[in-house]
């Protein structure tokens, strides 16, 4: 299996408040760069009132010659059960977007600083926080329909962690479970995460990979340098 370098699919535009193009900026990039498929994506929280304005923004330009435009909202798990921070009024949806932006506790999310701090205390150990992570991850896909991870386990570093602190056994269980719920692995620009030996084990279970930037501008639309690394480790040079 291979990751197509001519698509992008996560791409913020105004509707995320630290990004700074238009819908209309973002997809003419995208053109110009030769893309094939684009998701534009948003962050969102349980009070964003604006999904069907961006919804409806979006539609308004379609169709694009040659371009596939899908919608997206990225919004992260609360908690260990894999509760997302999403609002009502999201039908209409291409994807829902999961993303580790702070800890998923057992109440609910918890800073990274915090979490790194019980680590250095020695109050939890750093497998019982990459279980939970991933206990959450999963229980997020029954939760979401259409599901893509995104930039999975960018959070780690924030913990003082990285991914070889998550087993084999955990990644492989994540990926099985992604298969069965049809989620999408992004790998992500941004955050140059997962790791190769995760895309690889994602790969191996049938899982479909797909290229992010996370541009919050769309001079960063299809431009790739970590995740093509990340793609040639883990294929041996497969990308194009």
């Amino acid at each position: 299996m291979t990751l197509s370098l001519d698509e992008d699919h996560h791409v913020h535009s105004r509707f995320s408040a630290d990004a700074v193009s238009t819908l209309a900026e973002n997809v003419t990039a995208a053109r110009q760069r030769g893309l094939r498929s684009l998701c534009l994506a948003e962050h969102v929280r349980r009070d964003s009132t604006w999904v069907p304005e961006f919804l409806a923004a979006a539609g308004a330009l379609c169709p694009v010659p040659g371009l596939a435009l899908l919608t997206g909202l990225e919004a992260k798990i609360l908690d260990w059960t894999g509760r997302l921070d999403l609002p009502d009024g999201i039908s209409g949806t291409d994807r829902i977007l999961i993303a580790d932006h702070q800890f998923p506790g057992e109440r609910g999310p918890v800073r990274p600083r915090q979490m790194r701090d019980a680590l250095v205390g020695g109050m939890v150990t750093a497998e019982e926080v990459t279980d939970c992570l991933i206990d959450a991850t999963v229980g997020a896909l029954t939760v979401a329909a259409r599901p893509q991870l995104a930039h999975l386990f960018s959070i780690l570093p924030k913990l003082g962690l990285d991914e070889s602190s998550v087993t084999d056994r955990a990644v492989g269980h994540l990926a099985r479970q992604a298969y069965l719920s049809g989620a999408l692995l992004e790998v992500n620009e941004k955050w140059a995460s997962p790791s190769a030996r995760t895309v690889r084990v994602f790969a191996r279970a049938g899982v479909r990979l797909v290229a992010g930037t996370d541009s919050h501008d769309c001079r960063d639309i299809g431009a790739y340098a970590s995740v093509r690394r990340i793609a040639d480790a883990a294929f041996s040079g497969a990308v194009p």
